[in-house]
């Protein structure tokens, strides 16, 4: 009887060093956004001192946002946002690629030139998602084609 109680107090321990732990973090995040409402007002202050807009600072950033992430799109522990905007840039660019006249024909061809990749399993290590092909590409194979391209889409045979 002393063991199991000595066992729920080092449990309880466990989990108040835990809960210690969770809380520096919540503190942590908490400076981190104080930082950014910081940062926000002291470039409106900017702004607004030099008569400039808020974009023209983000014009001079650019090219080093450019950069950074660019240096992300292949960071797989890449914050949610990255792959949002690399998936709408990949879409984007696809589309418009394509002129109006062109997309119609391009259509009727694609259904029967359709890509080719072997039967077998497919994993997306973007979001775990596994399909198999048998015969034709299934509509979600199709669109990571689309989306990331046949010969990455090729790598991800499982």
């Amino acid at each position: 009887m002393f063991q199991e109680y000595e066992q729920l107090e080092q449990q309880i321990a466990e989990h108040q060093a835990r809960i210690e732990e969770l809380q520096e973090q919540m503190a942590q995040a908490e400076r981190k956004k104080d930082g950014v409402i910081a940062f926000d007002k002291a470039l409106v202050n900017l702004a607004a001192e030099y008569q400039m807009e808020e974009e023209e600072f983000f014009v001079a950033r650019g090219q080093q946002v450019v950069e950074w992430l660019i240096s992300q799109l292949n960071d797989e522990d890449a914050p949610d946002y990255v792959q949002t905007l690399k998936s709408r840039v990949a879409r984007h660019l696809k589309r418009e690629g394509d002129s109006p006249r062109r997309g119609r024909r391009a259509a009727t061809v694609s259904k029967s030139a359709e890509p080719k990749l072997e039967t077998g399993h497919y994993r997306n290590p973007y979001t775990g998602a596994t399909v198999e092909k048998k015969k034709r590409n299934p509509k979600a194979l199709s669109q990571w084609i689309d989306e990331y391209g046949l010969d990455t889409v090729k790598e991800w045979k499982i």
